[in-house]
């Protein structure tokens, strides 16, 4: 660069600060990441699973939550197991993947309940079922640790045992395994309010299909009380606060229920609000301190979404872009 560039460089720099119109920009310290599910089509390992992994790196997430399974029969069970296609060997091929593509892994342990969600869960002996599901979860917690996970969700949206006294028990034999971060996810900012067992976590994380509104003031106003619960309770228990599971349909009329699933309505495809939603969502989060931010879903099969999909993952559609670095 010559000197004259240089100095008209200057000038013009401290002529915007005099006027008043110089604006600072800082990249927003957060993790963006995205929920990863196995397609059947797409098995972990395979050349396919590898180039959505890219295709999410090249989106701009950095973090690659990969979605594990436990199951039980029905709600009152005591015997949690490990779902099928969720055994070590299959999750360590996600883990390789999810690395190669130069996404950090992470695992996220959730809890299948034939037609049931899994905050309807209700152990007829909470005792018992929290043994057993330390059972199915204990050689993902091993793989954890052979692999240098950085962080495990250990339970995600489990809210008819998060009263349980099981908790302390659980915990304390996974760091017996594992020195990487152990995280829960609640299933909403209220239940995360109410869980009592922070303490013994790395990070308070929460799930988000809040009630939003069709007026984007209004909308806001939702967002930003969410955003400043949620920082408040960090500040509270002394811990950083993630957003582990965030998700919009691109369809039409869904804001007030955030929550149904293509199964239950199949509206028109819209996907400008889910687009408009989600970096809504992300700006108001992490600029209140939110350190991880991530996306309900990404699949591995590189093909999903697109513009005619009504379904919550951002592939192939204008919102995947909210996983670049926002500024301020």
């Amino acid at each position: 660069m010559s000197k004259r560039l240089i100095a008209s460089t200057f000038t013009l720099l401290l002529a915007s600060i005099a006027s008043g119109i110089f604006i600072r920009t800082h990249t927003i310290r957060y993790d963006t990441a995205a929920n990863i599910k196995m397609s059947p089509n797409a098995p972990w390992g395979s050349v396919a699973a590898l180039t959505s992994m890219k295709n999410l790196k090249n989106a701009g997430a950095k973090i690659g939550m990969i979605v594990t399974f436990t199951w039980q029969p029905d709600a009152e069970s005591d015997t949690p197991i490990l779902g099928q296609n969720n055994d070590p060997e299959t999750v360590r091929k996600a883990i390789i993947d999810v690395r190669r593509a130069g996404l950090t892994p992470m695992l996220k342990i959730h809890l299948w309940i034939p037609n049931h969600w899994a905050g309807q869960i209700n152990p007829a002996h909470p005792d018992v079922w929290f043994d057993n599901y330390w059972k199915a979860i204990s050689s993902l917690i091993d793989l954890a640790r052979q692999e240098n996970v950085q962080a495990v969700i250990i339970g995600t949206e489990m809210r008819g045992v998060e009263a349980a006294s099981g908790w302390g028990r659980l915990v304390a034999a996974a760091r017996m395994k594992y020195a990487g971060k152990l995280v829960y996810d609640t299933d909403s900012l209220d239940q995360a309010i109410k869980f009592q067992h922070w303490n013994l976590f790395d990070a308070i994380a929460t799930s988000l299909y809040t009630v939003l509104s069709d007026d984007s003031k209004s909308r806001r106003k939702i967002m930003v009380d969410n955003a400043e619960k949620l920082s408040a309770l960090g500040k509270k228990w002394g811990k950083p606060v993630w957003v582990a599971e965030l998700g919009i349909r691109s369809a039409e009329g869904l804001l007030t229920t955030p929550w149904i699933s293509p199964e239950e309505q199949t509206p028109p495809v819209n996907l400008a609000i889910q687009n408009t939603v989600l970096h809504e969502w992300r700006d108001v989060l992490t600029s209140r301190g939110i350190k991880v931010f991530s996306i309900w879903c990404w699949y591995t099969n590189p093909r999903e979404g697109g513009t005619r999909n009504s379904d919550f993952t951002i592939q192939n559609k204008p919102a995947q872009s909210v996983l670049k670095p926002s500024f301020f």
